[in-house]
């Protein structure tokens, strides 16, 4: 158990970085297959999104280890730039709901569910701009719990509906070859695994070294699940061609 701590505390970031960058890598490759599939396309470029803001959001860990660059540190010390919760609040936060809603908004066949998944959607990405508003200050220095949750909310919101559709269809005996369900799964597993640790983050205590280890395998193995699911996905499934 030591060693596994130990070698995830080195690694962590090479590890679920490594898995983003496959499922990327994969996307690209794989293109050509879904030509004449947008959804998947649409997938595919959010993969590669991903990897973007994961990259440029990298820069305050990469400025506080390299010595070479301790003068960007001192210059954005005391500024909002200096950590950055801010560009994964607006990048991924909002960008993760906005994606995986108007992904299933397109997978989806009834037109029924296409509409309440909008409405739900525009409702809750109007609550989030709004808690942004009134909570400025923590929003542009530290991540705010209520937006996480409502983005796990409504991500696990629009997985659900899907799923409740594909077991109503004919679809359900092909399952295996489709696309959506590999996201779908994998969204609502990591979700399932990620909302309880965003809920008690505001507990989360750095000196308690058995926490911090547990807190980070959960994320990581959440993480690493989540794009292997998605990498397989791409593989296996059969583009879906809108008629």
């Amino acid at each position: 158990m030591e060693f596994l701590a130990y070698f995830i505390k080195s690694n962590y970031a090479l590890l679920y970085k490594s898995v983003e960058v496959l499922a990327a890598l994969t996307g690209i490759f794989l293109l050509r297959k879904y030509k004449q599939d947008l959804a998947a396309k649409l997938f595919i470029f959010f993969l590669i999104y991903v990897n973007l803001i994961e990259t440029i959001g990298s820069y305050p860990r990469l400025i506080k280890k390299n010595e070479d660059l301790f003068w960007i540190k001192d210059l954005l010390n005391n500024t909002v730039f200096y950590n950055n919760f801010w560009w994964y609040s607006l990048t991924w936060t909002i960008g993760s709901s906005l994606f995986y809603s108007i992904y299933f908004s397109k997978v989806l066949k009834s037109k029924r569910l296409k509409l309440i998944v909008k409405r739900v959607t525009s409702v809750l990405i109007l609550i989030q701009i709004v808690l942004y508003i009134f909570k400025f200050n923590t929003f542009m220095s530290d991540s705010i719990t209520e937006i996480n949750l409502i983005q796990l909310t409504l991500i696990m919101f629009v997985t659900s509906v899907y799923f409740i559709e594909l077991i109503n269809s004919d679809a359900i005996t092909t399952f295996y070859r489709s696309l959506p369900f590999y996201i779908a799964t994998a969204a609502f597993v990591f979700i399932i695994i990620q909302t309880p640790l965003d809920f008690y983050q505001n507990y989360y205590n750095s000196k308690d070294d058995n926490f911090v280890i547990l807190n980070r395998i959960v994320r990581l193995f959440s993480i690493m699940f989540m794009y292997l699911m998605y990498t397989i996905g791409l593989i296996v499934s059969k583009p879906e061609i809108e008629k």
